[in-house]
């Protein structure tokens, strides 16, 4: 890193915390940037809640684009002050990939070091491995306590998703620093109960008594809520009296976009009056003609974009919603952000078995379908079964409640809250 550039990372610390000198809580690190969907969704949301314990500082990786939207950055910025966060936002770069993530690790320790030198954080709280890579690198240094957040086996995540050859390097050296992580953390905190149970198998030798917490994708329950349909969003996008299923976000990578268009397609031959809502930021061209070629009309098909605030009116068009994820080792770590979205809202759910505690989770509140496989042959003889969801009277008040059960942001925030507490005792 050049001599200018260490310069101005060390002046955006110093302003940083210029005005505050108290202690700090706990640094918060996300290498997903606060200014997209998920970031908001599950970074923002926990860091607002915890700074009602203490004051927290969140440094963030955001693509230039959003921090060229000036009136989105001052937005959030405000948002922040508004809670005394305080809020170091840093370039994220992307090509050459490894080469820019280096570069944003060795920034993100550079401006960690600078701030824990001001401000004695009690932790630092890293949001999946990047993230970890800084934590642990400023534990080592400076003797802070370190909490690895791991949101799911990523090293296996990346090989699932096609994005790394099994066995290749890069793999091999994630791995070892996944080992580092798990090693060396003062804390864990998983996605899953199914993740945990797995823990044994990577072979890591977490130290006895070292704090491990289940806490799911959380969902603010105060925005999510139930409600009807909204009939001037309905008509605008031609849905008013018909029955809609809906997709959500992420249609690539693990999650199985070619078995997912292929049931809706089923489902728009078999079911009267269905019609298809894909809520997505993907390449709406590419997805459509994909639709195509899986065999749904046009006329039967609804893509479109919304903000993070829209999503609520626009899942509550759905009268049940529907993704298939690639059921692999991996995923027995992961839990879809848009689950709870869905069943916060009311959304009955349609996914394939074997992801995280999901299948589980909704077969015992009933409260979807959980298909054995993502072949037709599957989603053929659970027909009755799907299109019963529609006529359950009960079923959107169950699908509220196992939102509060499981994935009550608040709830999220309280368990963050006293793992902080633990980590932070003199017992420690």
């Amino acid at each position: 890193m050049s001599p200018r550039a260490l310069s101005s990372l060390a002046v955006r610390a110093r302003d940083a915390g210029a005005a505050k000198s108290d202690s700090v809580l706990a640094f918060y690190i996300s290498y997903d940037g606060v200014l997209e969907p998920l970031g908001e969704s599950q970074a923002v949301a926990y860091v607002e809640g915890l700074a009602g314990f203490g004051r927290m500082i969140l440094i963030s990786f955001e693509k230039g684009s959003d921090l060229a939207d000036r009136d989105a950055m001052q937005r959030m910025k405000a948002r922040f002050a508004a809670r005394a966060i305080t809020w170091v936002p840093m370039r994220y770069h992307k090509k050459p990939t490894v080469l820019a993530t280096t570069y944003d690790i060795i920034r993100g320790i550079v401006v960690g070091l600078l701030l824990i030198g001001s401000h004695r954080p009690g932790l630092v709280h890293a949001r999946s491995y990047v993230a970890a890579l800084i934590a642990w690198v400023l534990k080592r240094v400076s003797g802070v306590k370190f909490l690895f957040d791991m949101r799911g086996l990523w090293t296996n995540e990346k090989v699932d998703a096609g994005h790394w050859p099994p066995g290749s390097r890069i793999y091999r050296v994630a791995k070892r620093w996944e080992r580092r992580f798990f090693e060396s953390a003062d804390g864990i905190v998983s996605l899953t109960e199914a993740g945990v149970a797995a823990f044994p198998s990577l072979g890591y030798r977490i130290p006895a008594g070292i704090p491990i917490e289940v806490i799911p994708t959380c969902t603010d329950l105060n925005r999510f809520v139930l409600g009807s349909k909204d009939p001037a969003l309905a008509a605008k996008l031609g849905l008013d009296g018909h029955v809609v299923v809906g997709c959500t976000g992420n249609m690539s990578n693990t999650y199985l976009r070619e078995p997912m268009l292929g049931c809706l397609a089923y489902l728009a031959r078999s079911l009267n009056r269905l019609q298809i809502l894909m809520v997505t930021l993907e390449d709406h061209d590419r997805l459509l003609a994909d639709a195509r070629s899986a065999g749904i009309p046009s006329s039967r098909l609804v893509v479109v974009r919304a903000t993070f605030s829209d999503m609520p009116a626009y899942l509550r068009l759905m009268d049940f919603g529907l993704f298939f994820i690639k059921p692999c080792f991996s995923k027995k770590f992961s839990a879809a952000t848009k689950l709870g979205e869905f069943l916060a809202t009311g959304v009955p759910v349609v996914i394939n078995d074997g992801i995280g505690d999901s299948g589980c989770l909704v077969r015992q509140e009933k409260v979807g379908v959980v298909l054995p496989g993502t072949d037709l042959g599957d989603v053929e003889a659970a027909l009755d079964d799907i299109a019963a969801l529609t006529r359950d009277p009960l079923i959107k008040q169950r699908c509220r409640e196992t939102a509060k059960k499981y994935f009550d942001l608040d709830q999220g925030v309280t368990k963050y809250a006293a793992l902080y507490g633990t980590l932070l005792s003199p017992k420690a």
